[in-house]
């Protein structure tokens, strides 16, 4: 969707109403049933602190008990302490922030572009991102007879460039090492620091779909069993000659590897891994760089979230829109 677009949707509290009303994200009037006495209930414009805002209300005299809209999403409100639904921004104001996300601004520039508090933009990125979650979690198995699947794995960590800034401990030949549990900063003659050891990363992709997930060993235990769980029985998998892939083609696949020593691409077979290992970088630009790391409770949602927009390329707004109906609605 095209930025002028979108702000033509939320030019108003109406438009921005019907709009969801149209993606079957908000409480329609045709279908809205009173709470108390049961019948039916229409839009109504209320006026409330100087503010105007749209609302359910039950159309039997006598009654008129009011709703809100949000009811039926717990993506747009929360319940507070008192049991009742309450948010403090618009559905105006909670679409831009759900846009801005969906566009893949930093939490900063979205915090310039709509005077949100820091803490107020965070809850809300994350909240979008438990969407992405749940709709991880109903993926199916990809691949396929004579889909082929490459599969590799990534140390998320930075590196020095062009052989500038300071060394890290695993750049160093082990008899430069005196003492990795030293500070640094005792000795200004040392030009290195310590080691920063990242998560390892394992993925898997084929030609229009990624997959990470966060392992704590690349034994072939762990391996296996990913590949297993996330690929159809049949698949073509390529990888390079690490012996954790070994016995893979046991399982009902077909493995064929490259010698990354020798060749990029395998001459015999044509195996290569080169579309897997060129996402490195920027899942690295993102992570490691553009967000300064990030802690490892976080980092799986954040590879999900890589997966879910690549999988969304072509309009990631409303593909986020149609996903919140699915899991909220």
């Amino acid at each position: 969707m095209l930025a002028k677009d979108f702000y033509s949707i939320i030019s108003s509290d109406e438009s921005t109403t019907n709009f969801l009303i149209s993606k079957n994200l908000v409480a329609n009037n045709e279908n809205a049933e009173c709470i108390k006495c049961g019948s039916a209930m229409n839009l109504y414009l209320r006026k409330e602190r100087g503010k105007e805002r749209r609302v359910l209300r039950c159309k039997r005299k006598g009654c008129q008990t009011t709703q809100t809209l949000r009811k039926d999403n717990a993506f747009w409100t929360y319940i507070d302490k008192n049991g009742r639904l309450n948010s403090g921004l618009s559905l105006s104001q909670q679409l831009e922030l759900v846009f801005y996300w969906t566009q893949g601004l930093s939490n900063k520039t979205i915090m310039s572009l709509t005077g949100r508090s820091s803490n107020t933009v965070c809850d809300w990125m994350n909240l979008c991102r438990d969407i992405l979650l749940k709709m991880f979690e109903k993926r199916n198995k990809f691949g396929g007879p004579d889909v082929i699947i490459q599969v590799d794995k990534c140390l998320l960590r930075g590196s020095r460039k062009n052989h500038k800034g300071r060394h890290r401990l695993a750049d160093l030949p082990s008899e430069n090492i005196e003492d990795e549990n030293d500070d640094p900063l005792e000795n200004g003659k040392r030009n290195y620091g310590r080691r920063m050891d990242g998560p390892w990363v394992f993925g898997l992709c084929d030609d229009s779909e990624a997959r990470y997930f966060v392992v704590e060993k690349r034994d072939k235990q762990t391996l296996h069993d990913i590949i297993k769980r996330e690929v159809v029985l049949g698949s073509i998998i390529h990888s390079d000659g690490w012996p954790a892939y070994n016995g893979i083609a046991q399982y009902g696949f077909t493995h064929n590897t490259v010698n990354h020593s020798e060749n990029f691409v395998d001459p015999l077979t044509q195996a290569h891994t080169q579309r897997i290992e060129s996402l490195w970088r920027p899942l690295r630009l993102k992570v490691v760089k553009n967000m300064c790391g990030t802690s490892p409770d976080l980092l799986p949602r954040y590879l999900m979230e890589t997966w879910w927009r690549g999988i969304n390329k072509s309009d990631l707004f409303n593909a986020f829109l149609r996903d919140m109906a699915e899991v909220f609605v």
